[in-house]
C-alpha cells in the first residue's frame, strides 16, 4: 500500500483539479474562436443599413440585403 500523508493527498487532488479547469478553459476559448472565425466568413454587413446577415458559403459574390435591398459585395467583417 502507498503511505501517503492528508496534506500531500489534498494538495494532489487540488492541482488536478487546476489542472483540469486549465484545460477546460482553454478548450473552451480554442472552440469559441473557432465559432467566430466561421460566422465571420459567413457574415455581410450591409454598406447601406449596417444590417449583417448570413448567407450559405456557395452563394454568388454579390447578395442583396434582405433589409433594404442594395447589393453587397462578400468579405470578411472588420475585426471587433
Amino acid at each position: 500500500m502507498i503511505n501517503i500523508r492528508l496534506s500531500e493527498l489534498i494538495v494532489m487532488v487540488m492541482l488536478i483539479a487546476v489542472c483540469l479547469v486549465c484545460a477546460f478553459w482553454i478548450w473552451t476559448l480554442w472552440r469559441e474562436r473557432r465559432r467566430e472565425i466561421h460566422r465571420r466568413r459567413i457574415a455581410i454587413q450591409c454598406r447601406i443599413c449596417n444590417c449583417t446577415y448570413a448567407i450559405p458559403k456557395k452563394a454568388p459574390a454579390v447578395t442583396q440585403c434582405p433589409s433594404c435591398g442594395t447589393h453587397n459585395q462578400r468579405g470578411a467583417l472588420d475585426p471587433i
